[in-house]
């Protein structure tokens, strides 16, 4: 192809579509992609041009003549690789462009085969206005020789036999409209098919007829016939719920103009059959007996003739008048009887007498071969018929419209054998030359299509699901893209004219849109394992790689038919995971169910140890990850990927997000619990890498999104263990301590024998139980969780709200009732040890200093009810007092895990080996 063709086929190629502009636009070379020669050579060896090339009036022998007239061989081989560099280029766009437009170029096929029907039928209305216009011309010559017959003796009988000629058609058609009437109340429906015309009358019925398949002459249902005098009517026999009644119901109508009705013989069925042809359409009808279908041809014949309901006939002439004008003329009357009357008649309208003699022979013949079906003889006679009218200078239209029916009715027939599924090549390649002959080449390809749609369609019933859904696919799959495969080649055999090419596209895309349904029923709706269906798509692609080596490749629209399902796959996969991982979550006894080995997991192994203990939900979790990917790696594909880590990411935070809800609204023992924070730090440090590497390995290359969502929930660990620290603090200073419910109010003498409150070593009793069990889950960080509750203890303290009684009003404070919150506050201190942060160190001090604040201005309007604080040393002698008498009961369990997360310690304040007490302050002075 040179460039100038190219050039043409992207001009084309431009418009298609919405953005004409914009893709004709890129539809053009660019320059940037030519091969430009050397910097030394530029000035010697042309370029090319492609202003000169796009031109309208373009001739390459000039442009050649001017461009290489004084350029050596080798310049002319240089501007030879460009040529061909800016071709290559040039075809990958126009492929491009084809491929973005092709979903367009489709519609646009669409809407033209739409608009050939709009023609058709406007051409059929048009022929209609043109007998209506020679109906009206008659008429208004009768109109002409009616109003010169008053001059005529005798004039006044002839009108008072007009007036009774008017009165009879008047009760005549009020005879028709009663008819009609009752033909509506008989057939439901029947006013739909058969509306109210003019002269429209009943001509008889039959009933009790078999509607029988014309491919397989099963029976389809029991039908009544009703001939009217230009239609045909076929009411439906259906019982009503009583079963006793027959009811009749409209199914169809016929123009009797439009249909070829045939008499069958066929020995096998007793003779008694009768083919309807209407256009596309054919209806067989089986009889009891040979007298039912004889009423019945017999019937459409007197309809087809007009001998019931027939207007009046031919007044005679009237005496004395003019020999040369007629007294009246038969209002309807069929031209081509009134062409056939005399030859004198034949040679006025300019065909010879022995010419129409020649052109009736050929209409008798033509009519006894349509006949026998000897189409091929027909349409040589039609051919015949036509070149003897041609040769006449002015021909009759009579002749010309008898020719024209026959045609039709001869065109009706073959496209009936045509619509014939299954037929062989050769039978259906004669029936499209007849066509072609005839010039019913859209109606040849129209019924060729459907012909081959139904071919698939009966294939397709013959193959048997027997429950193995991959045979069945596959099976179907050979019978569609092969059967599309040779209708591509019967196709572009048989109809040579490129602008048919798009009905063909069109039925590709029906056909795909149709084998895609199928798979969809059988492989996606009946939740089959991705394995299942990757083995269907493949089966499925094989077959169409065959249809790419034909030159026709569809893989991109399998890909759009069956994109959609595969996600819908994915998300059912994901749904269904999940429902499962929530069932045994919250059936999770929270127990270490296995231990993992960290051997060849160095980061796993820095935070766990040797091995990672795992309760049965995140076992499980790993478990469907993996099968997840694994049932994956049959459908991979780029395309799915996006949806492939939303679910694998939604999955996994699903889970995280019911660990979360356990751990809040649980009541569980600490081991439990902290069997659960362990496990959500093995989900982060354990599952997620090992799903990440297994999809990398999926995919052949890194899922980053993943690995992001290591680092992502990196945090989700420490967060649960906050929310655990919040839900113990709260529970245990209920339990034990509670602030908020102490009496501070109370009476008492402030001596040596003072010692922490017993609620106070019940508190410490129970964080020695909790750092004990702590101590067998070496994976979490001890220092960080007893120090959190401890911190969580305090933020309750402080609290503002904690700070007023129900009434709104200031709590109260006395001497005795500070010294006993300062004691137990220093004593929680000391126990603590370095478990004490800096920010709960000055909790603690601002919990004292709030407190003694309280008492000082409750007290500060007499100096004398003011009590001196004791100091520092009083404190630590009394909790000292009280350790010794305890002995080991509380140990310093804040001691020996300093070096263990001093890191994330480190970052809510460092600790205090020898945190203080909290200050006290002075008595203030009385002016205070």
């Amino acid at each position: 192809m040179n460039i100038g063709s190219r050039r043409k086929s992207l001009r084309r190629a431009a418009p298609i579509g919405s953005g004409a502009a914009a893709e004709s636009s890129s539809a053009k070379l660019d320059p940037s992609t030519f091969t430009q020669p050397s910097s030394d050579l530029q000035n010697d060896l042309p370029n090319v041009s492609l202003s000169k090339l796009t031109r309208s009036d373009f001739r390459p022998e000039d442009y050649l003549k001017e461009t290489l007239r004084s350029v050596d061989e080798g310049g002319i081989r240089q501007f030879r690789n460009t040529l061909e560099e800016s071709r290559r280029v040039a075809s990958k766009n126009l492929q491009k462009n084809v491929y973005k437009n092709y979903e367009s170029f489709v519609f646009i096929s669409k809407e033209i085969s739409s608009m050939e029907r709009d023609m058709q039928m406007l051409r059929e209305l048009l022929q209609s206005i043109n007998q209506i216009g020679d109906h009206l011309m008659d008429e208004d010559e009768q109109s002409i020789l009616d109003a010169d017959e008053p001059a005529v003796p005798g004039a006044g009988r002839v009108l008072g036999r007009r007036r009774t000629m008017r009165m009879s058609m008047a009760n005549q058609n009020d005879m028709f409209k009663e008819q009609l009437a009752k033909v509506w109340r008989a057939i439901r429906d029947a006013q739909k098919f058969v509306p109210f015309a003019p002269n429209r009358h009943v001509v008889g019925d039959v009933r009790n007829i078999s509607e029988l398949s014309p491919s397989t002459l099963q029976l389809r249902q029991r039908v009544d016939i009703v001939v009217f005098s230009d239609m045909l009517l076929l009411a439906v026999r259906k019982k009503r719920a009583n079963h006793a009644q027959i009811a009749l119901v409209a199914d169809r109508s016929f123009v009797l103009s439009d249909v070829t009705v045939t008499d069958v013989s066929d020995l096998s069925r007793s003779g008694h059959l009768v083919k309807i042809v209407n256009r596309a359409e054919t209806f067989l009808f089986g009889f009891k007996d040979a007298d039912s279908k004889n009423e019945l041809l017999m019937l459409i014949g007197h309809a087809r003739a007009g001998i019931f309901g027939s207007d009046m006939q031919a007044m005679p002439p009237l005496p004395g008048a003019r020999g040369n004008v007629p007294s009246a003329q038969p209002p309807k009357q069929n031209k081509s009887h009134q062409a056939s009357a005399s030859p004198g008649d034949d040679e006025a309208e300019g065909i010879p007498g022995e010419l129409k003699q020649r052109v009736d022979e050929i209409m008798d013949s033509l009519d006894i071969h349509i006949a026998r079906r000897e189409f091929t003889n027909a349409v040589t006679l039609v051919q015949r018929v036509k070149s003897v009218l041609g040769e006449v200078r002015k021909a009759p239209a009579s002749a010309s419209r008898a020719v024209e029916a026959h045609t039709t009715e001869l065109a009706r027939l073959v496209l009936a054998d045509l619509l014939i599924p299954c037929a062989p090549r050769k039978q259906v390649a004669g029936n499209i030359a007849l066509l072609h002959k005839l010039g019913w080449d859209k109606e040849a390809k129209d019924a060729f299509l459907v012909s081959r749609s139904a071919t698939i369609k009966n294939r397709t019933r013959q193959l048997k699901l027997e429950g193995n859904t991959r045979l069945y696919i596959r099976e179907l799959a050979i019978v569609y893209f092969r059967l599309i495969r040779n209708t591509c080649e019967w196709y572009s055999e048989f109809f040579t004219d490129s602008t048919m090419i798009s009905a063909l596209i069109a039925w590709v895309r029906q056909e795909m849109a149709g084998y895609a349904v199928i798979f969809r029923r059988h492989v996606f709706h009946e939740m089959q394992k991705f394995q299942v269906i990757a083995s269907c798509l493949n089966h499925t692609l094989a077959e169409v790689d065959i249809l790419g080596h034909a030159g026709l490749d569809l893989k991109f629209m399998l890909d759009q038919e069956f994109f959609p399902d595969l996600t819908s796959c994915i998300r059912g996969y994901e749904s269904r995971s999940f429902a499962l991982l929530t069932k045994i979550a919250s059936e999770d006894p929270l127990s270490v169910a296995s231990k993992i080995s960290t051997a060849n997991n160095e980061n796993a192994a820095r935070i766990f140890g040797p091995q990672i203990p795992i309760i049965a939900s995140v076992s499980k979790l790993d478990e469907v990850l993996t099968e997840f990917g694994n049932e994956l790696r049959h459908i991979v594909r780029d395309s799915l990927y996006g949806q492939v880590v939303a679910s694998v990411l939604a999955i996994i935070e699903g889970v995280l997000k019911q660990f979360l809800t356990i751990l809040r609204k649980g009541d569980n023992t600490y081991a439990r619990e902290f069997a659960l924070l362990v496990s959500t730090q093995a989900v982060v440090s354990w599952v997620i890498p090992r799903a990440a590497a297994h999809l990398d390995k999926i995919f052949g290359r890194t899922v980053t999104d993943i690995h992001n969502l290591e680092q992502r929930l990196e945090a989700f660990p420490t967060s649960l263990q906050d929310v655990f620290c919040q839900k113990h603090s709260v529970s245990a200073a209920k339990a034990t301590f509670d602030f908020v419910t102490a009496d501070f109010d109370r009476t008492g003498e402030v001596s040596d024998a003072m010692t922490p409150s017993p609620q106070m070593e019940q508190l410490l009793r129970r964080l020695g139980e909790m750092a004990r069990e702590l101590d067998q889950w070496p994976p979490l960080s001890k220092r960080n969780i007893l120090s959190g509750i401890i911190d969580c203890l305090f933020v309750q303290m402080i609290s503002h709200r904690n700070w007023e009684t129900s009434a709104g009003e200031k709590r109260k404070f006395s001497h005795y009732g500070v010294h006993c919150l300062v004691l137990d506050v220093h004593f929680l201190l000391r126990i603590c040890g370095s478990l004490v942060t800096k920010s709960t160190n000055n909790m603690a001090n601002r919990v004292c200093e709030k407190a003694l604040r309280s008492y000082f201005t409750a007290n500060s309007g007499s100096s004398g009810n003011v009590k001196q604080m004791m100091n520092k040393s009083w404190y630590d002698a009394r909790v000292l007092e009280t350790m010794q008498r305890l002995g080991f009961a509380f140990p310093d369990f804040g001691k020996g895990f300093e070096h263990r997360s001093q890191q994330s310690f480190e970052s809510n304040g460092s600790a205090s080996t020898d945190p203080k007490p909290p200050k006290v302050p002075q008595l203030p002075p009385n002016d205070s």
